[in-house]
């Protein structure tokens, strides 16, 4: 029976820049044993028809076999990759692959004050869901309670129930708990030794800094087809490195106060000392260090000169749409 690989996130610990590996080594993986199938980078499209029911794990499950017994390689290991299957409630119908394959579940876990602050960004960013997107730091915080995966202990319980707790996967997105980086970790932890035959993307889906993010936060991006939007975050990011190139002291990622980031410590630290104990043998999940009282906490504002504003970020901004439609008309 093959081993079937379901990477299911979390959010905001590289899983772009996992992704774009996976897909584009998906050749050299085949020399490995391991399929990564359907010629993309991320897995969204059939998860949501897995979930929503227009595809049955059965049709699935007899695809990837198909596929994989059609490749010229002793295809040992399928790994399919979705990060929003994270913010689910019920995996059940993925639990149905065990009746097909040995299933893995591998899961990334971010410091719960981190994170939020980085899908803060990543929901301005973005602008897929219009509740969110608009909201200042203060008013998203006071929705954390809605991410109800950010309770690892909560979502790894129903993890261990539908796969078992031998098929659970945990890594801990940290540096010093990630040596060689986020992408070499979670190739080992495919049993997956990385040499000269692979490729190394560039890194994917980085955070912006305040001031770009606030930016985009005051526009309709929501309101945009998705192909304008990706334009437009293309621009925002060669805004943003202008700011980190002229203004590197403004590129700071930390914006909960101290107050609010110790509260989401303490009303995870039970759940985070059960992961800690039960996967890790030790009393403490997350080893870094917290920011402490006097840490820098960046404000997210715009610049209060309008003609600062038009030279730091507007007219760099039209720039870069300028340069992006020429470059299209030249295709």
């Amino acid at each position: 029976m093959r081993t079937l690989y379901l990477h299911i996130g979390n959010h905001r610990t590289a899983t772009s820049s996992i992704q774009s590996f996976m897909a584009a080594n998906a050749k050299t993986l085949r020399t490995k044993g391991i399929l990564y199938p359907y010629n993309t980078s991320r897995h969204l499209k059939l998860m949501n028809q897995l979930f929503n029911g227009q595809k049955t794990p059965q049709e699935v499950a007899k695809d990837l076999e198909f596929r994989a017994e059609s490749k010229n390689f002793d295809i040992h290991s399928i790994l399919l990759s979705d990060e929003d299957i994270s913010c689910r409630a019920d995996l059940s119908v993925l639990a149905e692959f065990r009746k097909y394959f040995n299933v893995k579940v591998l899961y990334c876990l971010r410091r719960q004050d981190l994170w939020l602050e980085s899908w803060y960004f990543q929901n301005v960013k973005w602008q897929w869901k219009p509740a969110l997107c608009h909201l200042t730091v203060d008013e998203f915080y006071a929705k954390r309670a809605e991410f109800a995966w950010a309770d690892y202990k909560s979502h790894i319980q129903h993890l261990e129930d539908l796969f078992g707790r031998e098929n659970v996967l945990l890594s801990v997105f940290e540096r010093g708990q990630m040596p060689g980086g986020p992408v070499e970790t979670f190739a080992k932890t495919i049993g997956l030794e990385l040499d000269d035959t692979f490729t190394t993307p560039p890194k994917r889906n980085a955070s912006l800094t305040p001031v770009v993010s606030e930016m985009m936060r005051c526009l309709p991006l929501d309101e945009a087809p998705t192909d304008y939007r990706v334009v437009f975050d293309r621009a925002c990011g060669k805004v943003d490195e202008i700011i980190r190139a002229t203004q590197p002291e403004s590129a700071g990622s930390l914006i909960l106060s101290h107050e609010q980031r110790q509260q989401v410590l303490d009303e995870h630290a039970a759940g985070n000392a059960w992961v800690a104990k039960r996967y890790f043998d030790r009393p403490d999940l997350f080893l870094d260090p917290v920011p402490g009282e006097t840490a820098q906490v960046s404000e997210l504002k715009l610049p209060a000169d309008s003609y600062e504003m038009m030279e730091t970020l507007v007219a760099p901004l039209v720039r870069a749409l300028i340069n992006a439609h020429i470059a299209k008309s030249k295709q």
